[in-house]
């Protein structure tokens, strides 16, 4: 046999076990999360758009307050709010036990028919309590489910609270 492609032959073979190896390793040293996000409507004619800039998520029990909270995304996105679940993002994380959400949102807009609403969002950020927390381990997977609260004043104006919580879901 040649030697070139013998020589090819063992640079496959370690190409291919060094991608095996890579994605061995990332499996179980790291757990997936995905995050998705549900409104209960008000009224089905009511449409509210979330612009969100930043998803950033705690990791409980962390050393120091740098590597406490890892940034799931940056990636800008509008979403349409509605009762029916909508994915946000998903990460591989570290193993460990994470309690709290942060999403940075650019802006908010609303309408219910053809009608433009206000919207408030104080802070233009949610801060969202983990309920129970969720816990990632090497290989395992995991989903989020956090919904938005919101409610509509007399005169048409509609409030969401930035204080949200989250829940695993199965």
């Amino acid at each position: 046999m040649n030697r070139l492609v013998l020589l090819g032959i063992v640079l496959a073979v370690i190409i291919i076990v060094a991608a095996v190896a890579y994605y061995v390793y990332n499996y179980y040293t790291s757990g997936n999360l995905n995050i998705y996000v549900q409104d209960p409507p008000v009224t089905s004619t009511l449409k509210i758009y979330l612009t969100i800039s930043s998803i950033m998520i705690h990791k409980a029990n962390s050393t120091s307050n740098s590597t406490a909270w890892i940034t799931i995304s940056n990636r800008t996105m509008t979403v349409l709010l509605t009762y029916n679940m909508t994915f946000l993002a998903s990460a591989k994380l570290p193993p460990g036990e994470y309690n709290e959400i942060f999403i940075q949102v650019s802006s908010v807009e609303a309408s219910i028919g053809t009608v433009n609403v206000s919207v408030i969002l104080p802070s233009s950020v949610f801060k969202i309590h983990i309920v129970g927390g969720v816990f990632l381990s090497g290989g395992s997977s995991e989903s989020l489910l956090i919904t938005i609260p919101h409610t509509i004043s007399a005169n048409g104006t509609i409030m969401i609270s930035p204080s949200v919580t989250a829940k695993v879901i199965t």
